[in-house]
């Protein structure tokens, strides 16, 4: 498996957002925030699924979004609460969808589609691939009885490159096949493959802070 074209690109949108208040409508650059990752994917076959009228009517005006289908979300799958799972499992039964999907979301502004295209080329031998950021660092947990190591021996010294790596799942895309997430209600299969992004790429827009840094990273990017 190795193009884009061959899956589906969910993309969830919300109206409303609880920190960040009207995030993706917020310009970024020439479009709204929600505009520029649609524009990215031109030449592929993107979902969009939401609560809001407002999207669904500047996406059937604009021209430039023939390539996406807007929907609007079940009622019984609005607010704050719901899991985007849920979503996923209504967009499969509601279009019938039986290739490889692949969500993202609006608020990865940097996330590029050859990095999705690359990603996908490991769903053969996986069942879902996860963005992901990885560390070479010492980190601790704490627990009721104080600081536990997580990854290293405290008392023995070694360089941080040969701890073992830590990979923190980011969100910025999940890529799975329909049964699996049928099968287990998880994005993440049972034979993930753990793939690693870029810190610019992997950027998600959640809190106002965020957003000014994306925003100063945009400029220097230029």
């Amino acid at each position: 498996m190795s193009s884009l074209s061959e899956m589906n690109i969910f993309v969830p949108i919300k109206h409303s957002s609880q920190r960040v208040h009207g995030k993706n409508f917020r310009r970024f650059g020439k479009e709204p925030l929600f505009k520029h990752t649609l524009l990215k994917y031109k030449k592929h076959k993107v979902y969009v699924d939401t609560d809001s009228q407002t999207i669904i009517d500047l996406i059937d005006q604009d021209k430039r979004l023939k390539h996406v289908i807007v929907f609007n979300r079940a009622e019984s799958l609005r607010g704050d609460k719901v899991s985007v799972c849920d979503l996923i499992k209504d967009f499969i039964k509601r279009f019938k969808v039986s290739e490889p999907i692949a969500q993202i979301h609006v608020t990865s502004p940097f996330l590029k589609p050859q990095t999705l295209v690359n990603a996908y080329s490991f769903l053969g031998k996986h069942d879902s691939v996860v963005s992901c950021n990885s560390y070479n660092s010492r980190f601790w947990r704490k627990e009721d009885y104080g600081y536990c190591p997580v990854n290293h021996n405290p008392t023995k010294m070694e360089q941080t490159q040969d701890l073992p790596v830590l990979f923190e799942e980011n969100s910025a895309f999940y890529i799975f096949k329909p049964e699996a997430i049928l099968g287990l209600g998880s994005r993440i299969g049972r034979n993930p493959y753990f793939y690693v992004i870029d810190k610019v790429e992997s950027i998600d827009i959640d809190t106002e802070d965020d957003w000014n840094f994306t925003i100063t990273m945009k400029d220097v990017l230029k």
